[in-house]
């Protein structure tokens, strides 16, 4: 997980964070992803905020007691991660495969790191599509439209 770019190295906490897995059937599964995303940044760091769009399909061999099993391991992990601050919230759309985020990290590397470690990805990741769009705080973009006004 070494970084040749300062802003994307993790802080020893974060790293113990990721150290922390257990191996599943031979996979090791981060139990802990969600604390990396919802730790708040101490002052003096930046942080990004991203809304996530998880759509989950499954492949006809697999039963939806399968599916199930493995959402409830992601499901566990995610609100560990709010519970930790990295997740802001998030939500399950009603009627569809379907789980949106706000989350709070580092960096688009440390997001990216993330997402190859869910328990969901790494065990039928060929099926999540997951939509990412980075967000600004609206406190921001006004002073930056204000700023621009009669230039």
């Amino acid at each position: 997980m070494k970084s040749q770019h300062p802003k994307d190295r993790l802080s020893t906490s974060r790293r113990n964070f990721i150290k922390a897995g257990v191996i599943t059937g031979g996979i090791i599964i981060n139990l802990n992803w969600p604390s990396i995303l919802a730790a708040q940044p101490k002052e003096g760091e930046t942080s990004m905020l991203f809304h996530l769009d998880f759509h989950v399909e499954y492949s006809a061999e697999m039963t939806q007691d399968d599916l199930f099993a493995i959402w409830a391991e992601e499901a566990g992990a995610a609100l560990g991660a709010k519970d930790a601050g990295l997740v802001v919230d998030l939500w399950k759309a009603v009627g569809e495969r379907r789980v949106i985020v706000i989350a709070n990290v580092d960096s688009v590397e440390v997001l990216d790191r993330i997402l190859l470690d869910l328990p969901i990805m790494q065990k039928m990741g060929q099926h999540v599509k997951v939509d990412v769009t980075a967000l600004r705080t609206y406190e921001g973009f006004a002073a930056d439209v204000k700023e621009r006004v009669g230039r």
